[in-house]
């Protein structure tokens, strides 16, 4: 009982202190990856560490879906990748509207590649890591329109290089 105390007491005491804020998102991902390009999606959890009038700092966890199609070489193949990720984010809003932000993340990628003509199907955890910079517009109090580049790399799966370029456009609701 007392630890379960101490533990709402603290965690209390670090939203006071932080002045954060919850914010929920969803990301439509142009994805250029070593097969060619797919449209993938991300769902996102915010925790805003921070709220001043200029520069922010936010922690977020994301989970991809991307998917990987196409041909290397001769050998035609299908597969996905899901990185789980912890990103940490710079705001800078030097406006009500207008902001741009930076960030770095890491987690783990949940890969699945099938070489199509052997039918070989490999499945793989591996580490995964981005970085991230991009704008975003607010366009009422809590509704924000982000527009981004990110690199994303969820390692080697089947001969496949688990290199993605992708143009993040996404939407976030903050409580």
């Amino acid at each position: 009982m007392k630890n379960r105390l101490f533990s709402v007491s603290l965690t209390l005491l670090l939203v006071t202190i932080c002045n954060g804020s919850l914010s929920i998102g969803l990301s439509l991902l142009y994805d250029n990856n070593d097969l060619g390009s797919e449209i993938g999606f991300a769902p996102k959890v915010d925790w805003q560490i921070t709220d001043n009038d200029s520069l922010n700092h936010t922690l977020q966890a994301e989970l991809d879906f991307l998917s990987m199609e196409g041909k290397k070489g001769v050998v035609m193949y299908d597969g996905s990748a899901k990185p789980l990720m912890l990103n940490y984010l710079m705001d800078w809003n030097p406006g009500d509207i207008f902001g741009l932000y930076a960030g770095a993340g890491i987690g783990l990628s949940f890969n699945s590649m099938t070489n199509e003509a052997s039918k070989k199907e490999v499945e793989s955890t591996d580490f995964a890591w981005q970085f991230q910079l991009g704008t975003s517009l607010t366009f009422a109090e809590s509704y924000k329109i982000n527009l981004g580049y990110r690199h994303l790399n969820t390692a080697e799966v089947n001969d496949v290089e688990g290199g993605h370029n992708i143009i993040d456009l996404g939407f976030r609701f903050q409580f």
